[in-house]
């Protein structure tokens, strides 16, 4: 299994790389990929507590809403998003056979998760937006830079708690939630993710608050990202989201902690 879970594990690491290096139309294509697949996972978990939300509906407008943000088009994916709310509720009135209010606000609930956290790593990519944040610019690549930052970030808080929680974890923090979950797991990943963020940002040249607050940011964050998913999987009585990384489960799994500390560090660089 660890050895599944670290070759796995190294061609996802390869593959980000490259398509982080590269950004535009790949690295874009490839984020929209793992929210469509993010929205399979969702509404395969939903259909196990007998919650079906409309599935094609909810792919035809994640399509937009990402599209959109790739293409620069900020109204439109705002537009759509908040439109989403309203065909929702054309939905319920105009199929009350087939929709229930609880497929609906599950729908909603799992298509704003699934599109702010990816439209925010969309954003975070974009070298042209951080001329609109008040964040330095060091460099015509400050979004690959951004991006390296909060992963690693991200990153380091998970594996800090992990081993910091293996070594003095005693005090579980949600045991009904995850059983292994220590308070000193927390602390561990929280100070493991200021040292990265902080180093890392020093390297990149930005100022040393930027990479101490996003340390910090996702050193609180990531791991609340990673108990929200778990208690998802617990409710919908699954152990993994997907198959679709061996050993790590689906999409989900694997970006939990990045649908929270991304779209919290682009409303940070907003008012940095």
């Amino acid at each position: 299994m660890l050895k599944t879970r670290v070759i796995t594990a190294l061609i996802g690491f390869i593959v980000a790389i490259f398509a982080i290096t590269t950004g535009g139309n790949i690295y874009d294509g490839l984020i929209i990929l793992l929210a469509l697949i993010g929205w399979r996972e969702f509404i395969t978990m939903m259909a196990n507590n007998k919650i079906h939300p409309p599935v094609l509906g909810g792919y035809i407008l994640a399509i937009i809403i990402l599209a959109s943000i790739a293409m620069h088009a900020f109204s439109i994916a705002i537009t759509v998003t908040l439109m989403s709310i309203f065909l929702g509720g054309l939905l319920y009135i105009l199929k009350p056979k087939f929709y229930t209010i609880s497929d609906i606000a599950h729908a909603l609930w799992g298509l704003l998760y699934i599109t702010i956290g990816f439209g925010a790593l969309l954003v975070l990519r974009q070298n042209e937006i951080y001329s609109f944040f008040n964040i330095p610019v060091v460099s015509t690549n400050m979004g690959e830079l951004v991006l390296w930052l909060l992963l690693f970030c991200t990153w380091a808080s998970d594996t800090f708690a992990y081993f910091s929680g293996r070594a003095w974890g005693n005090h579980k923090i949600v045991p009904l939630i995850s059983p292994n979950k220590t308070l000193e797991g927390f602390v561990g990943g929280f100070i493991g993710s200021i040292i990265t963020g902080t180093i890392l940002g020093l390297i990149f040249n930005f100022p040393i608050h930027i990479g101490f607050s996003i340390g910090i940011l996702a050193g609180i964050f990531a791991p609340l990202g990673d108990l929200m998913e778990s208690k998802l999987k617990r409710d919908c009585h699954v152990k993994d989201s997907g198959v679709l990384l061996p050993g790590h489960g689906g999409v989900l799994d694997r970006f939990d902690s990045l649908l929270f500390t991304a779209p919290l560090t682009v409303i940070y660089l907003f008012f940095v």
